[in-house]
């Protein structure tokens, strides 16, 4: 993905600098009311934007495990399942809320952006993401050269569910990392497409559609009972014609140890 640079300051202000210093966006803020609104009115000439700033700090007990385990001297590790979790899910579902209540203009692209921080907040990142579009990871079995990879649409995804009120979610990380995932079951998908958010981020834009034509990921979009796996897969089979398709559960693995301060 792309990176964008790192200064220290509250989530908003970055957002902000970011999509009128990187983006070359006009941003205004929206005053706070008795109504939720959204954070931003964005304009790059010719569209308009609500975007929504959510921040989400990764599993806050972590860090007090981690401190735990040091205060031992012992190593401490971190497993994370990277199948989607229904608080994150909650976090892009609020922020669509808030823009959809504002939204005057049919045209206008809407988008939620969640800021990830704290520990393994790179496991938060992908479980949005997979939360967003269903995602599962496949692997063709069938020969070496055959697909492993992203699944888009494999099970029940944000993206369908909120498929006239958000457009694309930018996800960040703390260091930096952006990842734009494209809505491409929006009405304004081929307007986004074509906007400067999307045209100033060469790399790290997720779009189903065009990664799939690229050979690059799989896509599920015919009529097919997600939560039903084994159907899924049969449907995946036919579609790309191959027998050996298996999901693989993918997890986040993270070592940390206490170095010692040399004394002086």
């Amino acid at each position: 993905g792309v990176t964008f640079q790192k200064v220290p300051m509250d989530t908003e202000t970055l957002v902000k600098r970011t999509l009128e210093e990187h983006f070359n966006l006009k941003v205004e803020k929206i005053p706070e009311s008795e109504k939720r609104t959204p954070d931003f009115l964005v304009r790059d000439g010719i569209n308009e934007y609500l975007v929504e700033v959510k921040e989400k700090e990764a599993n806050p007990a972590l860090g007090e495990a981690r401190e735990e385990a040091f205060s031992k001297g012992e190593i401490f590790e971190v497993s994370e399942s990277l199948s989607t979790k229904s608080v994150l899910q909650n976090v892009v579902r609020d922020g669509r809320r808030q823009i959809k209540a504002h939204v005057t203009d049919e045209s206008t692209l809407r988008i939620v952006w969640v800021h990830c921080t704290g520990l393994a907040y790179d496991a938060t990142l992908e479980q949005i993401i997979a939360g967003l579009y269903g995602s599962a990871t496949v692997v063709d079995f069938s020969s070496d050269e055959a697909f492993a990879g992203t699944c888009y649409y494999f099970g029940f995804s944000q993206f369908f569910k909120y498929r006239d009120s958000i457009d694309a979610v930018m996800v960040t990380g703390r260091k930096g990392e952006a990842t734009l995932c494209i809505n491409n079951h929006s009405p304004r998908y081929d307007q986004l497409k074509a906007s400067a958010l999307v045209q100033s981020m060469p790399v790290g834009v997720r779009d189903p559609i065009h990664e799939e034509k690229e050979g690059c990921a799989f896509l599920v979009d015919g009529e097919v009972d997600r939560s039903k796996p084994n159907e899924v897969l049969s449907y995946l089979q036919k579609k790309y014609k191959t027998e050996k398709l298996n999901v693989m559960h993918m997890r986040h693995m993270e070592v940390h140890m206490a170095v010692p301060h040399e004394k002086m």
